[in-house]
């Protein structure tokens, strides 16, 4: 358990870059402001966005430290104590269904299945990538299959061979096709990779894979596009915080703690609402993304310009 909470961390730290800055910057400035030392400045000519340039040089850095540890160490942590987690789902016996699993295997072939009943070990809704002797990709997509031992026996498909510039030169249709994955149980769990265990290079590579064989991508997306507003929304938190913290009144510290702790639930409310709104296609995965970003940085831009018209 100690272990598995501490290959959690890294993930856990990611989360909190935003918060602290949130809170970090409205105590700060708020603390300037009840000694006097903003109204000095802005006697003497400094404008609030001139204040702020600091705070924001600040929040910058960090996002960028953000974005290092959530791309490059995030993802090996996240597969290792998922593969604990699995470890000990394969004691018990495999969960009944999977859906969206995708793995690579040791002759470097993606596997995409949309549903796997393990415990009968069929398959629905296939899709495996390669690349042939020539150097050049090849997909096999097929309605249904049935996993046996080390063989997929494939129904209903087709194979499709691209040319360098990803246009179709083979196209076969095919009843029924078996195929060789020497990949155990055991071995397909440890190589399974969920979007969180992936770094953005690695996700964009399995959705232009999933796009080609004409896989929906939708939720591959957004999780894509997430992997860059979570760790840069501390800049919109510092936006926020800053002018924010010119209205936290002496004495009342906890108010601002407060405001901060309302104002991170409101955004990881509105960021729940919007990933699942771009899962479901109501919109695109960038905006789902990022609108929860947009929307807290016109608010946090409002109440700046409120705060210096004062």
């Amino acid at each position: 358990m100690v272990k598995l909470l501490a290959y959690r961390l890294p993930a856990f730290l990611v989360v909190t870059f935003p918060i602290s800055l949130l809170a970090s910057s409205e105590l700060a400035i708020g603390r300037l402001s009840t000694d006097g030392e903003i109204t000095a400045m802005r006697a003497g000519g400094i404008s609030l966005r001139r204040i702020m340039v600091p705070f924001l040089t600040a929040a910058f850095a960090i996002s960028i430290l953000a974005f290092v540890i959530n791309d490059y160490i995030v993802p090996e942590a996240n597969h290792i104590s998922q593969n604990i987690i699995r470890e000990i789902v394969l004691k018990k016996g495999p969960p009944n269904i999977r859906r969206n699993v995708f793995f690579r295997d040791a002759e470097n072939r993606y596997f995409y299945i949309n549903r796997l009943d393990e415990k009968n070990m069929i398959m629905q809704d296939i899709m495996v990538y390669e690349m042939t002797r020539e150097k050049f990709p090849r997909t096999i997509t097929a309605k249904k299959g049935k996993w046996v031992v080390d063989t997929w026996k494939l129904e209903d498909g087709t194979i499709y061979n691209y040319d360098e510039e990803g246009k179709i030169t083979y196209e076969m249709s095919f009843k029924n096709l078996d195929i060789i994955v020497k990949e155990d149980l055991k071995k397909f769990f440890k190589n399974q990779r969920t979007p969180q265990e992936m770094s953005s290079k690695e996700l964009r590579q399995q959705i232009d894979i999933l796009q080609q064989a004409g896989a929906d991508t939708k939720n591959f997306e957004v999780d894509f596009y997430m992997k860059y507003s979570i760790p840069f929304s501390g800049l919109i938190f510092v936006l926020l915080g800053v002018p924010l913290g010119l209205r936290v009144k002496r004495g009342s510290k906890a108010t601002g703690v407060i405001l901060s702790i309302v104002l991170v639930l409101l955004y990881y409310i509105l960021l729940s609402t919007t990933r699942s709104m771009g899962r479901g296609g109501i919109l695109i995965p960038v905006l789902a993304a990022w609108s929860p970003n947009m929307i807290f940085g016109i608010l946090g831009v409002f109440i700046m310009l409120g705060a210096e018209k004062k």
